[in-house]
């Protein structure tokens, strides 16, 4: 295999590692990337939250309804117990416990006003904590596939490199230094396909002295035009 050859046979496997290795950057960054779930798990907070204190409010009324009963029949009890017998304070009393049945209705309403929020406030929890649990789900399969797909590319990654390792050692160093030397300048393309006369990176056409030096196989022969080392295949 001549070194031009051999050249452009790392640089294929250079650039497959480097695809590789950057599918596994993105990866790494997909996989810390939470934000779907970290929403859904917000939503469900906040929905649980409204949901108690709904139900801390109704459990309030409910206390407050209580209450007033217990204070009506309290005062219907000596209403009617023939203890008092002053009709000023009578009347006062029957004015008492109308008040209070009107409160204890005005607070019925507000009961049922409370139990719908409350319900209301339920079924919104419930359709977050099942929204919530798919995020969790899809988050976890993803990882799972991810993980997977990570380490099969990193298993990939060490077999070039190994092979990367066997490769350079066989080139010699002088033509290895000069690739290596323009890798970075040449987007990790420092050889070039030659077709149809042209470099098929940069398009120029060749001249003759380069075409006929390719084709007596010397050493390196660079494009004209953006200086990659050109080879025929």
């Amino acid at each position: 295999m001549s070194d031009v050859a051999a050249l452009y046979r790392l640089q294929e496997l250079e650039l497959d590692i480097l695809e590789r290795a950057k599918r596994i950057k993105a990866i790494n960054a997909q996989m810390e990337d939470d934000a779907a779930l970290r929403e859904a798990e917000a939503e469900n907070e906040e929905r649980q939250s409204e949901l108690e204190m709904a139900e801390a409010r109704a459990r309030d009324m409910d206390l407050e309804i209580a209450a007033a009963v217990d204070k009506r029949q309290n005062a219907e009890t000596r209403l009617y117990s023939g203890e008092v017998t002053n009709p000023k304070e009578l009347q006062d009393m029957q004015m008492e416990v109308e008040a209070l049945t009107r409160r204890k209705s005005v607070l019925d309403e507000e009961l049922l006003k409370l139990n719908s929020e409350r319900d209301d406030c339920r079924a919104q929890a419930e359709d977050a904590a099942a929204r919530c649990q798919e995020a969790r789900e899809a988050h976890e399969r993803e990882s799972e596939a991810l993980t997977d797909e990570k380490e099969t590319l990193t298993a990939a990654v060490n077999q070039m490199l190994a092979r990367r390792k066997t490769s350079v050692a066989a080139i010699p160093q002088q033509a290895f230094r000069t690739y290596n030397s323009m890798r970075t300048a040449k987007s990790n393309r420092p050889v070039a396909v030659l077709k149809d006369k042209a470099c098929t990176i940069c398009g120029i056409e060749q001249n003759y002295i380069v075409i006929t030096a390719i084709n007596r196989g010397d050493d390196l022969v660079n494009c004209q035009n953006c200086g990659r080392i050109l080879i025929r295949i």
